[in-house]
């Protein structure tokens, strides 16, 4: 494989950077901090503008008004957003969504929802976890009965992220009771104004309001809702897991590059026992050990990319990506509090917190990030059976 971006990618790379400098990611609202996934928090103003570039769009078919781009190119677009911290949460969610309507939703859905998606005016939440079907989803027991020209939903999904800022779920449902339970599953496109769904926030350790509990009480859902075919949702499920996973941890390592360099100015201008944080030789090891965990899952991102733009299968890959980039993220602010030292103990709201407090509030996020998407433990069974050919028992 080539790891050099093309001429395109690159003169891409340019224009990116010019609209950041137009457009300064912090003079945007932003409704929802970035806990360290390294989408830069949620901000609808700031993905209507991406809208008007035609960046939502960007790797879609031109037929529902994309531009067609490589799959590298949008990895050149993530990066940038990733490590100048623009908000792009809401981006990164509606895109997969997207792409998962292209491959399966009916005419109706692809007409209302594509363009509203591409221009930024509706965004998208996964309703997969339930209170008994976390890392073992084929446990989902809300339902989609089919009556008429509807579904009718009953159940409850938990730790739904940003459900109370987007417009429509990515469910997951059972539609046949009797069916083995990996055939019986659903996929549809809830709309979050329908009678009879309820959010419920989560309130995370530090105090934000990132997950909620989704309830459904009949809940009536068009069958022109339906993603793909009823009873094959979990092979869906399966594919569009993988693809989460890589988009969903491919900004971290830029994400982790910015917040390095900003740990090694701090160690330039910052003193302890009369000498600068720099000379320490035990800072510099970490800060260096820290850079080649940087790039290296940068370039393992880099090959996955490399792998969907050739129409290569991704199996395990994803997984082993995912696993390596929240460990990284857990231990760059392990890092971040050594370099702090007594500091990284201020919250945000002290004048006196190195960087408004916020490797505080990431030493405690990142906890969950080796939980959320899949726990770091399930994915090590997928890449062993996947990956090495070992037994599953």
């Amino acid at each position: 494989m080539d790891f050099a971006f093309s001429r395109e990618a690159e003169e891409f790379r340019d224009e990116v950077r010019q609209f950041i400098e137009e457009n300064p990611p912090e003079e945007f609202p932003v409704q929802l901090e970035d806990d360290m996934w390294g989408f830069g928090g949620w901000s609808y103003e700031f993905t209507r503008k991406l809208g008007e570039k035609g960046w939502l769009s960007l790797t879609w078919p031109k037929e529902w008004g994309g531009q067609g781009r490589t799959i590298m190119e949008q990895v050149v677009l993530v990066e940038e957003m990733a490590y100048h911290r623009a908000p792009c949460t809401a981006h990164l969610m509606s895109d997969g969504m997207a792409k998962e309507i292209i491959a399966h939703g009916s005419e109706e859905v692809k007409r209302t929802l594509l363009p509203k998606i591409a221009k930024g005016i509706v965004t998208f939440w996964l309703a997969f976890s339930e209170p008994e079907a976390g890392s073992d989803l084929l446990n989902v027991r809300t339902t989609a009965d089919e009556k008429g020209d509807f579904f009718v939903v009953n159940g409850q999904k938990v730790w739904s992220s940003f459900a109370h800022l987007a417009d429509y779920g990515f469910l997951l449902t059972r539609t046949d009771k009797a069916a083995p339970r990996h055939k019986g599953l659903s996929m549809f496109i809830v709309d979050k104004r329908l009678d009879g769904v309820s959010v419920v926030p989560i309130i995370s350790l530090v105090g934000h309001h990132y997950h909620n509990e989704v309830f459904f009480d009949n809940v009536k859902i068009p069958k022109e809702f339906l993603l793909g075919e009823k009873n094959r949702g979990f092979y869906q499920m399966l594919k569009g897991l993988e693809t989460d996973r890589f988009w969903g941890r491919l900004s971290k390592a830029a994400f982790c590059k910015r917040i390095l360099d900003d740990l090694i100015e701090y160690t330039k201008g910052n003193f302890r026992n009369g000498k600068p944080l720099c000379d320490d030789a035990s800072i510099r090891q970490k800060l260096a050990q820290i850079s080649i965990e940087i790039e290296a899952c940068r370039l393992h991102f880099y090959r996955v990319a490399w792998m969907l733009d050739q129409n290569i299968p991704v199996t395990y890959e994803a997984a082993m990506g995912k696993i390596f980039a929240d460990e990284l993220g857990q231990r760059l602010v392990d890092v971040g509090m050594e370099v702090l030292g007594l500091n990284s103990q201020l919250e945000p709201d002290s004048k006196w917190a190195p960087f408004k407090g916020e490797i505080e509030r990431w030493y405690f996020t990142t906890r969950g990030h080796t939980l959320a998407g899949g726990s770091t433990e399930i994915l090590k069974n997928t890449i062993a059976t996947l990956g090495l050919g070992l037994p599953r028992r």
